[in-house]
């Protein structure tokens, strides 16, 4: 029994993987459920049993990213409440690891990201609730910085903008990533060369240089 659900969950993420590749390299009108199909090794009967048609594939596809996505901002947040240390920044602790957990996701969060930039009334209504679930945690790790006497050189809402545009940038635009700086979003190493731009730019947008980044 236990081999056969793994079989199972290996199954439905080879068709997702070769979903998100298809929609995010053809789009998701113009890819096919027989081309995901195909490119999985399944057979349509498959992908039809495990996610009732395509929109139901785009759904799961996109609640594979967004809800580690928010649980992992949500448990930095939770954890940054019950230590409460003065000295560490735990929304930049958060943002260090959103870009290791994009990196390992790097597929999802490529496709998630273009999505959401995208004028599809679905997508909109599906992902309001996780963008408006984000935002508010994000607000809330910002303010107890700011209790903490760390000072930003610009306007909060602004800073935040910027944050989260970082975030999710590299995955938006993986080939001028690249080309700039010379590494790619899919490679371990992204991580820990993109965290210390992270950290440069933190740096250059607040007053503080003793509190602890991770």
């Amino acid at each position: 029994m236990e081999m056969a659900i793994l079989q199972q969950r290996e199954t439905k993420s080879e068709v997702m993987i070769a979903a998100v590749d298809l929609f995010y390299t053809k789009g998701y009108h113009a890819t096919s459920i027989r081309e995901i199909s195909s490119k999985a090794g399944v057979n349509v009967a498959t992908v039809s049993y495990y996610f009732a048609g395509k929109q139901g594939l785009l759904e799961e596809c996109l609640l594979a990213f967004f809800e580690p996505y928010l649980d992992l901002l949500q448990k930095v947040a939770d954890s940054s409440i019950l230590k409460n240390d003065p000295t560490r920044s735990h929304m930049m602790e958060a943002a260090f690891s959103l870009i290791e957990f994009q990196q390992q996701n790097h597929r999802f969060a490529r496709f998630a990201w273009r999505e959401v930039t995208m004028d599809s009334q679905m997508v909109r209504e599906m992902t309001s609730c996780y963008l408006r679930k984000e935002q508010y945690i994000w607000k809330l790790l910002l303010a107890q910085d700011i209790e903490k006497g760390i000072s930003i050189k610009i306007s909060p809402s602004f800073f935040l903008i910027q944050l989260t545009s970082m975030l999710s940038m590299p995955f938006l635009q993986s080939q001028t990533i690249q080309e700039l700086w010379n590494i790619n979003p899919s490679e371990k190493h992204f991580t820990r060369e993109y965290s210390c731009i992270l950290r440069e730019w933190y740096l250059g947008v607040t007053c503080e240089s003793a509190i602890t980044l991770g």
